[in-house]
């Protein structure tokens, strides 16, 4: 009874008074945690007052036999008189029958004294013992009668509604909530024979403050040997982590027999996602739809093995948990850690193999529900995981966590811890060489995100080479991601336009949705900028019908989803880009601490529904410079259709172009000048430099560009449309290329062009 001093006063002191009237104590827990004990109590502590006592309890299989706690409780059974008379009704007059036996056998046991009747697990009574208990207590009040009922808390069932009706007219309810940590220390130094240390403090608090697994985890190290007393404190004696012994593992098969052969597999599966775990990806893994698996989960919760939080599953306990791991087969727990690698997000930073699972709670144990929950839009949860799992041991075996938690900060816009953690993964690297590859493509995220246009190509150049050196896929994708984007908004599209067709020539079919979105996000923007909106929704089909699911492209940059609206709203696909201002206004609700999806959902809400005050909104709050520019950009847009308007679409687009031109966006603040200058306004960009008057160092910045669009196979026409200036202009720079290079012709600037390096 430790731990329950609360509880247990509240019960003797109804009990000190059971010779009044109409008691009745409801005491709710989950299982193990010591409601038959508080039971067993309570009818001791009664028998000693001299109040008599009626025992009855309820089982899974007892549910074929109405009444039969109720008449186990009172030794009641058929008369034989009433057998050989015949006198026992049948059919729904049976019931009545019996619960007159009941009623009676009561009156006769209280009107000799005090009775107390305890009745346990009544979450698996029988519909005739509820009814009965429903009705009996008001009926028999004028009685010296205390009633002390017990059940597992679920909600929606009918003895869920019985307890709501019974505290309704005045029971007293007990819950008995899990130990707190100073009980669990007393129980351990109970069941030890001497306080636990730390490492064996650590290891009981994963019973979850549950008495039954707590004891079963104690006795059943003190069984095996694997607890020590020295210096006056008990330690463990074997390995680290321990493993749990015979006695829990026995223990937890016996609550999962409880359920179905079907929930059973369902959640020795689920393990191996961790001990929280999204039922869409259960679903996934298993080739299930969600829906199917609902019947399973809904009985895995109601037997309390599982536990339900705002945004996912989880084991009850981490000690459940553990067991559930450790019992399935080693060769079983192999093959599906390779299913969930084929079929769920990686670590998204090097595509090594990790291990997720054990045995105790280690770095890499924790990434893979940490990538989960991004991938589904709870930023704040997955972020939480991350930033712990850098805290955790690890198996050593790569960066990973680091690198994850620091990619999920550069995609927050929160630089200055994501600057931190990078710093830390590099210094690690330092010590290990083949980790080395990690490192430039943080640093290209981080360039990206800061505006750095230049040296975040240079260094995604430097990361790809490695990784395709190394043969690692998910950071060459990674790399290309970055290195197009780059490339896009440096007005490098010849760079770009390589990055896509190895992207495509690579292929991410088989890619984990975590990498796979953002590497077609990244292709969608090149598809579009090269042949407009309709090339790029060929690329991004998938992106689209991903969501809700999969939000990892929507949150992989913070104007992401205005620009995935933008693009379905150029093909009017209404329908697409409703789904992604719900699942962005989503990923915002369900993360009210971190600013930038609250930013990104009002962006992208603005532009589907031409609002103009949350577009502005967007501009001003949006901590990226680059999205401040858009949202400008597109609040010009919508300003510059309403003529009246003009003065303020000016001042919106030069907020833009003012923006761009900080970031090195080349190509976007092109096109910004392009949308002023059909408003009647020009803003030249001028550049002093010193040119030679021939070859190739005599080109300008615009005639390099120019050229790079050509040797491309781009027309004049198309390559004015990447450069927003007129057809005309492009001609003009052209023969400026001729005569500066000595040529003649469109073919020899292409082979002039190849055999340079860096085109």
């Amino acid at each position: 009874m430790r731990g329950r001093a609360p509880e247990w006063a509240t019960v003797l002191r109804l009990l000190e008074t059971a010779g009044a009237p109409g008691h009745v104590i409801l005491v709710e827990g989950e299982p193990g945690a010591g409601k038959s004990l508080l039971l067993a109590e309570a009818r001791t502590a009664a028998s000693r007052a001299g109040t008599a006592v009626a025992a009855g309890r309820a089982d899974v299989l007892g549910r074929l036999t109405p009444l039969g706690p109720l008449l186990s409780a009172l030794d009641e059974s058929p008369s034989a008189a009433a057998v050989t008379r015949n006198a026992m009704p049948d059919g729904p007059s049976l019931l009545m029958w019996l619960a007159g036996q009941v009623r009676a056998a009561l009156e006769r046991r209280a009107e000799r004294g005090p009775l107390l009747v305890t009745l346990d697990d009544l979450q698996w009574a029988d519909p005739a013992t509820l009814m009965a208990l429903r009705a009996l207590p008001a009926q028999l009040t004028g009685l010296p009668l205390t009633w002390l009922l017990a059940r597992r808390p679920t909600e929606g069932t009918d003895d869920a509604r019985l307890f709501d009706l019974l505290r309704h007219e005045g029971a007293t309810t007990v819950t008995l909530r899990p130990l707190c940590g100073r009980a669990v220390a007393q129980v351990a130094a109970d069941t030890l024979g001497a306080p636990p240390d730390e490492e064996l403090t650590a290891l009981a608090a994963q019973a979850g403050g549950n008495p039954f697994l707590l004891v079963e985890l104690l006795t059943g190290l003190c069984e095996e040997d694997a607890v020590k007393v020295e210096g006056g404190l008990a330690r463990l004696t074997g390995t680290t982590p321990p493993i749990l012994p015979r006695r829990v593992h026995t223990a937890v098969r016996r609550r999962l027999d409880e359920v179905s052969t079907r929930t059973r597999h369902l959640l020795e599966a689920a393990a191996v996602l961790g001990r929280s775990f999204s039922p869409a990806y259960a679903a996934e893994m298993l080739g299930e739809t969600p829906a199917a698996l609902l019947p399973a989960l809904e009985e895995a919760l109601a037997a309390g093995v599982l536990v339900a939080t705002p945004d996912e599953l989880a084991f009850r306990h981490e000690l459940l948990w553990r067991s559930v791991v450790e019992t399935v087969p080693a060769p079983v727990r192999r093959a599906l850690h390779g299913q969930i690698e084929r079929s769920l997000p990686s670590t998204a930073t090097n595509g090594h193999r990790t291990d997720r699972v054990n045995g105790g709670t280690t770095a890499e144990t924790l990434m893979l529900p940490a990538l989960l929950a991004w991938d589904e839009g709870r930023l704040t949860h997955g972020l939480d995981l991350a930033r712990e799992a850098v805290e955790r041991p690890g198996t050593g075996h790569h960066p990973g966590p680091r690198a994850v938690l620091a990619t999920m900060l550069i995609d927050l816009w929160l630089l200055d811890e994501a600057e931190a953690v990078t710093a830390d993964a590099e210094a690690q690297a330092a010590r290990h060489p083949e980790w080395a590859v990690e490192i430039p493509l943080l640093r290209a995220r981080l360039d990206l995100a800061a505006g750095r246009s230049g040296s975040a190509i240079a260094r995604a150049e430097t990361g790809l080479t490695a990784a395709e050196a190394l043969r690692v896929p998910a950071l060459t994708s990674s790399a290309l991601s970055v290195l197009g984007t780059a490339s896009l908004r440096a007005g490098d599209l010849p760079r770009a336009i390589r990055c896509l067709e190895s992207e495509l020539a690579r292929g991410t079919r088989d890619a984990p949705p975590y990498t796979r979105l953002r590497s077609e996000l990244a292709a969608g923007r090149i598809s579009e900028a090269l042949d407009g909106a309709v090339s790029g929704m060929s690329s991004l089909g998938r992106v689209y019908d991903a969501l809700p699911r999969h939000t990892g492209a929507l949150t992989s940059e913070p104007a992401a989803a205005a620009w995935l609206v933008r693009v379905a709203m150029a093909v009017d696909d209404t329908r697409r880009a409703d789904a992604v201002v719900g699942a962005a206004d989503d990923i915002a609700s369900r993360n009210p601490g971190l600013p930038n999806p609250a930013v990104s959902a009002v962006h992208a809400r603005g532009l589907r529904e031409r609002d103009r005050h949350a577009l502005s909104r967007a501009a001003d709050e949006h901590t990226d410079p680059w999205a401040g520019a858009s949202a400008a950009e597109d609040l010009g847009v919508l300003l510059g259709a309403d003529h009246g308007c003009r003065e303020l679409a000016v001042r919106a687009f030069d907020d833009a172009l003012s923006r761009y031109d900080e970031v090195g966006a080349l190509r976007d603040a092109a096109r910004v000048r392009g949308r002023l200058r059909a408003l009647g306004e020009r803003r030249r960009h001028w550049v002093t430099t010193d040119h030679p008057v021939s070859g190739w160092d005599s080109l300008t910045g615009t005639e390099l560009a120019v050229c790079g669009l050509v040797a491309e196979g781009l027309t004049n026409r198309q390559a004015a449309e990447q450069m927003f200036i007129s057809e005309h202009t492009v001609a003009f720079h052209l023969r400026q290329i001729f005569r500066k290079l000595d040529i003649h012709s469109r073919v020899e600037l292409t082979r002039l062009a190849i055999g340079r390096d860096g085109l």
